[in-house]
């Protein structure tokens, strides 16, 4: 799941703008695709990116990215209704062209989120999962501005022991021109299967668009989830830009904790 799309600083200007790292593992299979799960109540899942890079280059223009320990704590309300806190804790961004260097390290934002699961088969389910985000950045890694969106996951069984996972999402952000709001859509889906009792692979397709004339960011990946023990998994991923205006790279080792 994500709170809110990878977008990477359009490479042909020195501003960098916010890049949002935060990427949290699913329950049963982790991506960046939200799953309609929620947590029971009386029940906590601390998800944690543990490591996420994004590596960017285009001609003598380069964007790296670093992030470490940003995590999503949720907790079931009811039975298909849960609440949810996260944050970024470190971020580092770097961008290079030329004889210019830019770089900005610090702690990210704040997200608030709810997830309500609202219909449920034994092939489909849907969820909804508003949030919004609090401006808590230093050191110039965020915009410093209030945002939110809505999320729409659904997930669907189908033959051969695979799990269809997708979403739409519009997130309202701040501009790049710093005087109004604009829209960010996103879409993902992810395909699944378990291996063994403890191993799954997973396939992954997203794309992201900042309303205007902005190029869409398309990206693939692929990883594997491995289930330690009935409380702790870990999960490993690598996205590859496919898109000109993706960025083209971006691995992360992803935790998830039951308790």
């Amino acid at each position: 799941m994500i709170l809110a799309p990878t977008i990477v600083p359009n490479l042909k200007a020195p501003a960098i703008g916010a890049i949002l790292l935060f990427a949290t593992a699913a329950s049963a299979v982790a991506q960046y695709t939200e799953i309609t799960g929620t947590v029971a109540p009386g029940r906590f899942r601390l998800e944690m990116d543990a490591l996420s890079l994004v590596f960017d280059r285009e001609g003598t223009e380069s964007f790296t990215a670093f992030g470490a320990g940003s995590f999503l704590l949720t907790t079931g309300l009811t039975k298909n209704w849960d609440l949810q806190l996260g944050a970024e804790i470190l971020i580092s961004q770097r961008y290079e062209s030329d004889s210019f260097t830019d770089r900005n390290t610090g702690i990210g934002d704040v997200y608030v989120r709810s997830k309500w699961r609202f219909f449920e088969s034994d092939a489909l389910s849907m969820a909804v999962i508003p949030f919004a985000k609090i401006p808590t950045n230093t050191g110039g890694v965020g915009n410093d501005s209030v945002e939110g969106g809505v999320i729409v996951p659904w997930e669907a069984y189908l033959l051969g022991f695979f799990t269809l996972n997708a979403q739409v999402e519009a997130d309202f952000v701040r501009n790049q021109n710093d005087d109004g709001y604009g829209v960010l859509w996103y879409g993902s889906a992810a395909l699944s299967r378990e291996v063994t009792k403890r191993l799954s692979l997973y396939g992954e397709i997203d794309a992201a668009k900042t309303s205007g004339s902005n190029p869409w960011q398309t990206t693939v990946g692929f990883g594997a989830y491995l289930q330690i023990s009935d409380f702790l998994a870990w999960d490993v991923g690598v996205y590859r830009g496919i898109s000109r205006a993706a960025p083209d790279w971006n691995p992360v080792v992803r935790l998830n904790l039951d308790f």
